[in-house]
């Protein structure tokens, strides 16, 4: 894949380029945020779809 390392043992340092740098926390934030954005959504859809199913029902 254009790695210029023939074997582990030649790999040194941080994997990831944006390691100790502030965008550890800036992908954090975005991260927390898209989970939250998602519980948020698939709640408002779940208690959408409770209610059509109770009116569906006659009650």
């Amino acid at each position: 894949m254009g790695s210029n390392f023939d074997t582990w043992n030649d790999v040194a340092g941080p994997i990831y380029m944006g390691a100790n740098s502030s965008w550890e926390v800036i992908w954090l934030i975005v991260s927390i945020v898209m989970c939250l954005a998602a519980l948020w959504v698939g709640s408002r859809h779940e208690l959408d779809a409770y209610r059509k199913a109770d009116n569906g029902n006659g009650k």
